[in-house]
């Protein structure tokens, strides 16, 4: 767990402006608040992270859905609608499966195809999850499949959520703190056109979001 201001610490920090708060001096006269950009930057540098990391959930929720909300066809095939504050699947699992999904599949790839198909589609022992949206336009997880006779039950959701600076990261991820971090820093640097700076930093976070140490050279 980090909070806002622990966070917009670390940006700073790499920025070489532990001021206070003192204008920007980056590239031009532009006489408003570092903190400021630091705030607008930071829910783009965690969504970056959250989309980029390879090594966990940069802010993992568990929520409990239990039986609510749930359609399942006869096939064994169902779906279900995502939480508002949904960013990324880190976790999922229904009653019966044999291993949890950890992935969502793009509507249009070959593996979402697949499942349009009763004899190629996933089943229990090895589910797969697609993302989709149902008649209101919600967003919702099409998972297949159930075993035969089984009520449906989500028995595990674990996912990356919104970034709401109020709540902070629920994070203990050193790399992935640290990217965010990063991230926020290279979009701050590329504000001010600090191209080879953001660059560099860009190339930090990335690596830092597969859990490497990056190359500070």
């Amino acid at each position: 767990m980090i909070t806002h201001n622990e966070l917009k610490a670390k940006v700073r920090l790499l920025l070489n402006e532990e001021d206070g708060g003192e204008v920007v001096t980056l590239l031009s006269d532009d006489t408003r608040n570092i903190d400021d950009y630091i705030e607008s930057l930071l829910p783009e540098a965690v969504l970056f992270v959250q989309k980029s990391s390879r090594v966990g959930g940069v802010n993992p929720k568990s929520s409990i859905i239990g039986d609510r909300g749930i359609t399942v066809a006869e096939d064994g095939s169902g779906y279900f609608k995502l939480p508002n504050d949904f960013v990324r699947l880190i976790s999922f699992a229904m009653r019966g499966w044999e291993r949890p999904c950890n992935k969502i599949y793009p509507a249009d790839s070959v593996v979402a195809m697949a499942q349009r198909n009763k004899y190629t589609r996933a089943g229990w022992s090895k589910p797969v999850c697609v993302e989709g949206f149902d008649k209101e336009a919600a967003r919702v997880i099409y998972f297949y499949s159930l075993p035969p006779d089984t009520e449906p039950f989500i028995e595990e959701l674990v996912y990356d959520t919104v970034y709401v600076p109020t709540d902070g990261l629920r994070c203990d991820d050193r790399h992935l703190i640290e990217a965010v971090a990063y991230q926020c820093a290279a979009l701050l640097y590329n504000v001010f056109e600090k191209r080879d700076t953001a660059s560099l930093f860009f190339s930090m976070a990335a690596a830092l979001c597969n859990g490497s140490e990056p190359n500070k050279k």
